[in-house]
């Protein structure tokens, strides 16, 4: 029944299935130190808790007859202990029923289903809307029957028919003592009751002692020793091997061994197909063997003609086989049956799954350790712009990682398509192009396949040796190619003084240790260029000084999060007494960000000459910039002008944080709020116009997001504290207002900013 239940894919059984192992094993000792009043008792407590019932019933036959008949008239059913159904008549009544049927039958009873008559009315009030009888035997003898019960619908599923056998053939145990102790059965019987006992209660243990070994640890190596010991103890092995499927080459390798020699184990690597073993993991089947020359599946160089018997048992996880079980005796007095093959059968189920669960450990745990390795790859070669340092710090990391001494990095020249050497470390050789020779031709065979390329002995190749690798002896090697977004920017040769056979968590590092290394590689050869690109962009971004002009004080402040960034503000003359005030932000924080900031700014420009009216011209550059731009780039931006004649400030706004307007004659803010969407959606859009008058002292406050979105721990400077601020510095200069707003907004954001910040302040003299 244990190897049912060990099989058992887990319908309706509890997960724990171990803890059933150890649950059944524990009740097992309990039947045997107890009486059998208490002993009956358990088993019904361990029953119903098990089936995940309220109810259960231990019936005993209380007849004394030595034909031992099944069947006879005089068998009577007595409770012999229960739980749950103290006073209730009605449910003993009705597991007597079930109880008589399942004895007379042989076989498990359940109600509704299995019933083989209606219940009388009297049972059908007594709540019971469901119930599982079986019969307790030892060997062929009937001694009683187990019943459980439950007040609410369930379904008695296979494995719990299983749970109930078991549970039953350990209460027959206890019933048999009893009827032995009361002279009820014949010597014969006893003696045969007394050896399948003693074997039965022998199993039960060792399968627990098993169960609790190898559910102790989920070290691999530890538990693979484990096991193996505690499947010789199991059937009184004197050697043994545990083999494992090797995941790579498909063969099977000794991982855990007793009794056999070392040079044996070291040197054993067997296809699957192949030998005793090889046939056990093809097939799935397990093999006695008594004579190793008449089995043509015995292929080994040696026969060891001392080994008496011998067995082997598949290890299986989800009907895959992942290793094999063998284990010999060379006593001639013991020899290996069917029941020894079915006890190592269900300590292997236990085992395999152990096992597995072990290996998923240790690939978690190797996967684990890989992505911290690559985390820290990742922090080493990012940490840093400059291209020699990269090249040093992916030097280290490669030979750290994979344990090799030499390594060589080469860049590629995409304009003369040649390799140039880049950094080196290890060789002892100061010889110049030394590292670029013994790379190269790593390099040019790499750059052929575009794949990784893993060699074992670079010296027994003939296209891959060179002068370097003999003289240094270097012997295996690693090349992997270094790319960013596909392209090839180089690879790094990495060599050790050993032939090798690199490990397969070793092999898949590679990969994204080569796509990390190419794009900081790539990053710190282009940074340089891009970093004077960005100095120009940023100049023509932003103008020098404010413009002086009559009746209106300008401040302004600007800040990129990086060396450039896509925000922008702009002074435009927009005719006589009349300034054009442009403020955006283009997504993004690097130099193409700014590089279409720059192209909005002057298209904005060119508009701003032709059009009056501020909506039209956001409409306008909108339409441009839908055309020349990339789907996914978007400016906000807000375009208003300041007429110091008609003492009004007229503005649109496409998608940019409202500016502030500070009356003076009432010591008030409000936001100027104008509906519009972001620029580079869809052309034709339609922008808002609106107008607001000014008076003497009025202020206009126009900024990005990057002042209102600043934030720390989760709080934002928002747009209240900018109007909180201009209102209390109403009476500074507009330059002065700007300082103290942008000094009070580094203090908020702790002396950072995380986005582009700028901002134009106007105040009307």
């Amino acid at each position: 029944m244990l190897k049912g239940i060990a099989k058992s894919d887990g319908d309706g059984l509890p997960e724990d299935r171990y803890g059933i192992v150890v649950a059944l094993s524990h009740l097992s000792k309990t039947l045997s130190e107890a009486n059998s009043g208490s002993a009956f008792v358990a088993a019904a407590e361990a029953g119903a808790t098990l089936l995940r019932v309220k109810k259960a019933v231990v019936f005993v036959r209380t007849s004394k007859q030595d034909d031992a008949s099944p069947t006879s008239e005089s068998d009577q059913l007595s409770v012999a202990g229960s739980i749950g159904v103290d006073g209730d008549e009605k449910a003993i009544t009705f597991a007597r029923e079930i109880a008589e049927q399942s004895f007379v039958s042989s076989g498990p009873i359940t109600y509704p289903g299995g019933f083989k008559r209606n219940p009388s009315t009297e049972l059908k009030h007594a709540s019971i809307r469901a119930a599982m009888g079986v019969p307790m035997r030892v060997g062929e003898t009937p001694l009683g029957a187990f019943v459980v019960m439950s007040d609410k619908p369930h379904v008695f599923s296979p494995s719990d028919i299983e749970l109930a056998h078991v549970v039953a053939s350990q209460a027959a145990l206890a019933a048999w003592r009893t009827s032995f102790a009361d002279g009820g059965c014949s010597p014969e019987v006893q003696d045969e009751l007394i050896g399948l006992a003693n074997r039965k209660i022998r199993e039960l243990s060792l399968v627990n002692q098993v169960s609790e070994a190898v559910n102790s640890t989920l070290d691999l190596d530890k538990l693979l020793d484990i096991a193996l010991e505690q499947s010789m103890a199991a059937v009184g092995a004197d050697a043994g091997s545990l083999m494992l499927v090797n995941e790579e080459t498909n063969k099977l390798e000794i991982v855990a061994s007793r009794g056999i020699a070392r040079k044996f184990v070291e040197r054993t690597q067997q296809p699957v197909g192949t030998s005793i073993a090889g046939w056990v993991a093809e097939h799935g089947e397990s093999v006695l063997v008594s004579d190793a020359r008449d089995d043509s599946r015995f292929q080994m160089p040696f026969f060891r003609d001392y080994i008496s018997s011998s067995a082997s048992v598949p290890l299986k996880v989800k009907g895959s086989v992942i290793g094999v079980l063998n284990v010999n005796t060379i006593r001639p007095d013991r020899v290996f049956d069917e029941r020894d093959l079915e006890l190592m059968g269900t300590v292997a189920n236990q085992m395999a799954v152990a096992i597995e669960n072990a290996r998923l450990y240790a690939r978690v745990n190797r996967r684990t350790k890989q992505l911290d390795s690559l985390l820290e790859i990742s922090r080493t070669v990012t940490s840093t712009l400059n291209l020699d340092e990269v090249m040093h710090r992916v030097s280290e990391t490669l030979c750290t990682v994979l344990q090799l001494d030499v390594c060589a990095i080469l860049l590629f020249d995409d304009l003369s398509e040649r390799f140039r050497f880049g950094h080196g470390i290890g060789l002892k050789t100061r010889r110049k192009y030394v590292y670029h020779d013994l790379a190269a031709p790593l390099a040019n065979k790499v750059r052929a396949t575009g794949q990784k390329l893993i060699c074992r002995d670079v010296n027994a190749s003939r296209t891959l040796r060179t002068e370097i690798s003999k003289s240094e002896g270097l012997k295996a090697a690693i090349c992997v190619p270094l790319k960013h977004h596909g392209h090839l920017v180089g690879v790094a040769a990495a060599f050790a003084h050993e032939p090798r056979l690199f490990a397969k968590s070793q092999k898949d590092i590679l990969r994204p240790i080569g796509e990390l290394a190419g794009i900081a590689i790539r990053h710190a050869r282009v940074y340089r260029q891009k970093f004077k690109i960005a100095e120009i962009l940023q100049q023509r971004l932003v103008p020098a000084a404010a413009p002086q002009f009559d009746g209106l004080d300008i401040g302004h402040k600007f800040l990129p999060a990086q060396e450039v960034g896509g925000d922008y503000y702009d002074f435009i003359d927009a005719g006589p007494g009349r300034l054009g005030i442009a403020l955006g932000d283009v997504s993004g924080s690097d130099v193409e960000a700014a590089e279409y900031t720059t192209m909005g700014k002057h298209v904005l420009r060119v508009y701003a000459r032709e059009y009056e009216s501020p909506a039209q011209v956001l409409m306008k550059t909108n339409d441009m910039v839908c055309e020349d731009t990339r789907s996914d780039m978007f400016i906000s931006l807000f375009y208003g002008v300041v007429d110091t004649k008609a003492k009004k400030l007229t503005y649109a706004n496409a998608g940019c944080e409202p500016a502030v307007h500070y009356k003076a004659r009432t010591g008030k803010c409000s936001l100027l709020r104008a509906d519009g969407i972001l620029l580079g959606i869809t052309q034709g859009t339609e922008y808002s116009r609106r107008e607001v008058r000014l008076g003497q002292g009025d202020i206009i406050a126009a900024y990005t997001d990057g002042v209102t979105e600043a934030g720390v721990e989760g709080h934002r400077f928002g747009s209240q504290r900018v109007m909180d601020l201009i209102a209390a510095d109403a009476n500074l200069t507009a330059q002065q207002i700007a300082d103290h707003l942008y000094d009070v907004l580094l203090k908020f954001g702790h002396g950072r900013t995380k986005d582009d910040t700028a901002m134009v302040i106007i105040k009307v003299q």
